[in-house]
């Protein structure tokens, strides 16, 4: 039985679209007030090129500026990221954590997380298996050791 609390409805969202395209890069952010803080989810969809990067980048940085006491990315939708973009996204990631705090990714595939891994960023991640996982996860417990292969 599902109880009211077990039901993750954000206080508020937004859609967004980064590029278009066949290849286009899009993502929806959530707002979450839960007791540990709140927390913003920003599921990625798409294709990563330098175009994207940037909205992405502005986007953290707007996020930043709510109150968001922890960030979750989504990654389960998100299928390449050009690869010479992979440090500027985690420089991005370390600048929110560095203004607001924590982030986490969730849902990365194997190819995203070798091209994390490809990129050197490997260290700086913690990672969860799905947002749905990350939610349920007792209080205090720490984000996975998942890593690339």
């Amino acid at each position: 039985m599902v109880s009211l609390a077990d039901i993750r409805v954000p206080q508020s969202a937004v859609n967004l679209q980064f590029t278009r395209g066949r290849h286009g890069a899009s993502g929806r952010i959530e707002w979450h007030d839960r007791p540990q803080g709140r927390v913003a989810v920003l599921a990625l969809r798409g294709w990563i090129d330098l175009s994207a990067e940037r909205r992405i980048e502005e986007t953290l940085g707007e996020i930043a500026t709510r109150g968001v006491e922890q960030l979750v990315v989504d990654c389960s939708q998100l299928r390449h990221v050009d690869y010479r973009l992979v440090p500027r996204l985690m420089d991005a990631l370390g600048r929110f954590e560095a203004r607001a705090g924590a982030t986490v990714l969730c849902g990365l595939s194997r190819y995203l997380r070798d091209l994390l891994r490809l990129a050197g960023c490997e260290p700086q991640l913690r990672c969860w298996p799905s947002v749905e996982e990350l939610w349920s996860r007792p209080a205090g417990a720490a984000a996975s050791d998942e890593r690339a292969s």
